[in-house]
């Protein structure tokens, strides 16, 4: 069976020596037009991939109560890999190429090259003077766990996949080499990520039969900012205002009261969390497997001076207005007055232009302000997206929103234009759980199943801060609790329904107010297309003013399924027009799909997996670089082979011997390095091998075109 392609046909026809200048002059264009195509589709699966059905999956999972170890490894890695599944079984059964293993195998290559090279760019800049001795300002550590499993599964799917493409027969009636997949190979390979995902469940019963929880609890962390007046924490978990405390011996007592004290925050319950403990939290354990020198960037030192705290209410020539701390240098103090000025102005602007401006902009992110007189105070804290809250690194997973807390009330707004539409007002916590290496707070909601919200704060004295106002919030809201109020009402009164949807995404069909002129005349030329995808693919990410989910399960599956048929769209245009741009330059189907194919489904992941460790989450984006790959081989190539083979007597022999083997080899190679170098720095990714990796990977294509025209 061969493929077809009517726009190659179309392009052949044109181009039939000029006969006319109309069809010169298309057959000039038309190449220009498949790469606007190929580039239009590849944004069409990024938005819908990312924006909706990944939420959508994620509401499914939440309503079914699925683990979120099972939920991860199964329906969101489907969802957040659709592109390359969709481009495998397209190229497969209905154009009947090789597009869809080239863009597989690239997209491996691509992820762990450029995607890795990525998150050590943009990860935090380190100024302790003994790391940056001996890693320099950016580098990544990675947790030992990760570094085994996720390595070693997709160490094990190149094997498979190897196997899988070894045998090599000859067409006599084409006159080519032909590679064959059995049935039995296929289910090999898919039978492979049934085993990972059995890993993925089991993993801690898995690590305490091996011992390597003792390893990872004895990771060294010697560039952690010191928790506050030196308070040594041997587990960085604690129950603040809630929970048992049962279990506790002399020496945790001990401990908990210092940390009590070191905190300012009165008459505090603490206890240490046990891993069992970390257990019921699913979510907030794996954030804690992040190791916390990815968040380090002030060298150890405590992170108070970077933060421009400020009284509310300030007088020009009062310098006590000004947050008092122990460590003022001299330089602190000469722009005090700037500083309360500025304050002072700031404040202003975020009375004056909530509405017109992002809060970003009014207030720095590392902005505190304090109002003695009122207790209240203001920041930004990032939060945990809860549409996102089982998928592995998204650009989404967290929401930089402007806090104000009162000992009355929590609230917040997000990060957007006319940010007060999206006002979300916090129940009545009585249960606060912190982690203080991380800078993670979570607020246990008072009623039984209703959502957690996680917040992580930019800098220590942030963190230090609304720990206090916490404190004082949990004790004056005791009485409205005994009377059983879980639940405070917005301010503002009543809401419209737009102004009740809590949630800072930016619609589809929004007007980019901030947006640069490129980016409003691309937002202009693609508009026909969001206003379709706006109102034909609904929407799940809606919140009330108090974080409540408002779609119900049915939109979810709508939306689910209507983003499976914008994906599937989205996917044949994109491997047709592929494979007919392969055809006008070419170059084999193969090629094609390790380079333009693999880069641009490859483009969310990356995008994403920066965005994470610009957070200090690197160790899960190199992590979500491995399970993707993982899930890309098993599932993306596996499983449609799979289907093929049982349709088709057994096997599956139309896949031509384009070179695809050496990219294989390829792949082992670059992990091969990968794997050395992590052992050589004991799990450190530098910022030299993100300039190898980025080396690489421009050889490796450069190779793959070279090989077509030498």
């Amino acid at each position: 069976v061969k493929r077809t392609s009517t726009m190659a046909d179309d392009y052949a026809y044109a181009d039939d020596g000029g006969e006319n200048d109309g069809n010169a002059l298309g057959s000039f264009f038309y190449p220009f037009a498949l790469v606007a195509i190929s580039v239009t589709s590849f944004w069409v699966q990024s938005v819908v991939t990312e924006e909706r059905l990944v939420p959508a999956l994620n509401i499914i999972s939440e309503y079914f109560n699925i683990p979120d170890d099972i939920a991860g490894a199964t329906l969101m890695a489907a969802g957040a890999s659709s592109p390359e599944l969709l481009c495998t079984i397209i190229s497969l059964f209905v154009t009947h190429s090789s597009l869809g293993l080239g863009t597989i195998v690239g997209s491996e290559i691509f992820n762990q090259l450029i995607i890795c090279a990525g998150s050590v760019y943009s990860s935090k800049v380190h100024s302790n003077d003994e790391s940056v001795k001996k890693y320099g300002e950016r580098f990544l550590v990675l947790d030992r766990t990760m570094v085994v499993r996720e390595v070693g599964f997709y160490a094990l799917s190149i094997i498979l996949l190897y196997v899988a493409l070894s045998e090599v027969v000859w067409d006599k009636n084409d006159q080519v080499e032909r590679i064959n997949v059995s049935l039995f190979k296929a289910c090999l390979l898919f039978g492979g990520y049934l085993l990972y995902v059995v890993v993925c469940v089991y993993m801690e019963q898995i690590m305490a039969i091996i011992g390597f929880v003792l390893a990872w609890e004895e990771a060294p962390s010697a560039s952690l900012p010191p928790v506050p007046q030196e308070v040594t924490v041997s587990d960085s978990w604690y129950n603040l205002y809630g929970g048992s405390n049962q279990g506790l011996n002399d020496s945790n007592e001990t401990h908990l009261r210092s940390l009590e004290s070191a905190m300012s925050c009165g008459s505090v319950r603490c206890r240490n969390f046990h891993e069992e403990d970390l257990h019921q939290l699913p979510f907030i354990y794996n954030l804690t497997s992040e190791p916390v020198e990815n968040f380090e960037t002030s060298g150890g030192k405590s992170t108070h001076d970077s933060v421009s705290a400020c009284s509310s209410f300030v007088n020009d020539d009062d310098d006590n207005n000004t947050i008092d701390t122990d460590t003022i240098d001299t330089n602190r103090k000469k722009v005090r007055g700037l500083l309360s000025k500025g304050c002072k102005m700031l404040r202003c602007g975020d009375r004056c232009g909530a509405d017109r401006d992002y809060p970003v902009q009014v207030n720095d992110v590392l902005e505190l302000t304090n109002d003695d007189d009122t207790c209240e105070i203001r920041c930004h804290l990032w939060e945990r997206s809860y549409f996102y809250s089982k998928a592995r690194a998204r650009a989404h997973a967290f929401q930089l929103r402007w806090f104000t807390i009162t000992p009355q009330k929590i609230s917040s707004v997000p990060d957007r234009n006319s940010p007060t539409k999206h006002a979300m007002v916090y129940p009545l916590f009585d249960e606060i759980h912190v982690d203080v290496k991380r800078r993670i707070i979570q607020l246990v909601h008072p009623v039984e199943g209703k959502r957690d919200f996680v917040l992580i704060a930019p800098s220590l004295a942030i963190f230090d801060a609304v720990l206090q106002a916490l404190d004082k919030y949990v004790t004056a809201t005791s009485s409205l609790r005994d009377m059983g109020v879980t639940e405070l009402e917005d301010d503002r009164g009543v809401l419209s329904k737009r102004d009740r949807n809590a949630d800072p995404h930016v619609e589809l069909i929004e007007f980019p107010k901030n947006a640069s002129m490129p980016g409003i005349a691309l937002w202009v030329a693609t508009f026909p297309l969001r206003l379709i995808m706006h109102y034909s693919l609904p929407d799940v990410r809606q919140l009330d003013h108090h974080g409540h989910v408002t779609a119900s399960i049915f939109v979810a599956y709508m939306s689910t399924v209507m983003s499976l048929t914008w994906l599937l769209a989205g996917s044949y245009t994109m491997v047709v027009s592929l494979e007919s741009l392969a055809d006008v330059i070419g170059i084999p189907d193969s090629v094609m799909g390790v380079t333009l194919s693999a880069a641009g489904t490859s483009l969310p992941a990356y995008i994403a997996s920066r965005i994470a460790a610009e957070r200090g989450f690197g160790n899960q984006a190199v992590a979500n670089v491995f399970g993707s790959n993982t899930f890309n081989i098993f599932v993306g190539l596996g499983l449609p082979w799979v289907i093929y083979c049982l349709a088709n007597d057994g096997s599956y022999s139309e896949l031509e011997n384009e070179h695809i083997l050496e990219s294989i080899l390829t792949m082992a190679g670059a992990l091969v390095l990968f794997v050395a170098l992590m052992i050589q720095t004991g799990y450190v990714v530098l910022k030299w091998h993100a300039d190898l990796f980025v080396l690489l990977y421009i050889c490796y294509v450069a190779y793959s075109i070279g090989q077509v025209f030498l």
